[in-house]
């Protein structure tokens, strides 16, 4: 009996093999998960988030959600498409004008308030943004950086861009004021910002915001914040902050990581 079910199902196999029909297999790689920034605000919290789809400039991009919804966009940076994810922008604005800190087509495909690297002073329905001048390389005040400020539901957060001044003046210490969070990079050749001459160290501690979210670094920088301002926080692509949930000791670090997929 075992020998004729073996017989049965070589018979079978063969003419399987001899219909002439194949299994189909599909050449192409699989298609990488997309990875998308969120839309919309159900923390009932401000809500931060990396945007950029930059490989080799993911720190830099930030939208910014208040507690009702409305977002801004600053430095945008290879950032995905309004057909993948509308984040509906009320606002879109620049720090300066280097390619990793913005983004002409996806700025120009929105009707929205915009302030590119100029002096300016705005409001939409929850944000007030305005800017100070500073500058990008040397000490000549100007619009080729311009501290970014955002007063939102209690919260006051600056986007220092590429700051690249040795000092900050007392006018723009007063203009900035108190900051809860600041963006703030520490190595940046073309702001001649070396971890060695640790100037980047010394505008932030000049400013003093309770916290600080790092762009342009190196991971050789970590070990040195860690050591300066205490154990770095590490946050995935989004953190949700009220006005409470800031930290009472000055200079503490909260690194928002981006794993975002656009493509």
């Amino acid at each position: 009996m075992k020998h004729g079910i073996s017989i049965a199902i070589s018979f079978a196999l063969i003419l399987a093999s001899c219909s002439g029909k194949t299994t189909a297999v599909d050449p192409s790689p699989p298609k990488p998960k997309l990875v998308l920034p969120i839309v919309g605000n159900a923390t009932g919290k401000v809500q931060i988030q990396t945007v950029s789809g930059s490989m080799g400039y993911p720190y830099n991009s930030y939208a910014i959600t208040s507690v009702e919804g409305e977002t801004v966009i600053v430095d945008p940076t290879e950032m995905p498409s309004r057909a993948l994810v509308d984040l509906k922008p009320a606002a879109i604005v620049s720090t300066h004008g280097h390619m990793d800190h913005v983004d002409p087509k996806y700025t120009g495909s929105y009707d929205c308030q915009k302030i590119s690297y100029t002096k300016a002073d705005i409001k939409t329905r929850d944000f007030r943004i305005y800017t100070v001048l500073s500058c990008h390389q040397g000490n000549v005040i100007g619009t080729s950086n311009v501290v970014i400020v955002f007063e939102v539901n209690g919260l006051r957060i600056a986007h220092m861009g590429d700051i690249g001044q040795d000092a900050l003046t007392d006018d723009q210490l007063k203009e900035i004021g108190k900051i809860d969070i600041a963006f703030m990079q520490f190595e940046n050749n073309w702001s001649s910002m070396r971890l060695a001459s640790e100037k980047g160290f010394k505008l932030i501690e000049q400013l003093r915001p309770a916290v600080i979210v790092p762009t342009h670094y190196s991971d050789a920088a970590l070990p040195v914040l860690e050591k300066k301002y205490g154990k770095i926080t590490d946050f995935t692509n989004v953190v949700a902050v009220s006005k409470a949930d800031i930290p009472a000791t000055p200079l503490t670090v909260w690194r928002i990581l981006n794993t975002h997929k656009y493509q």
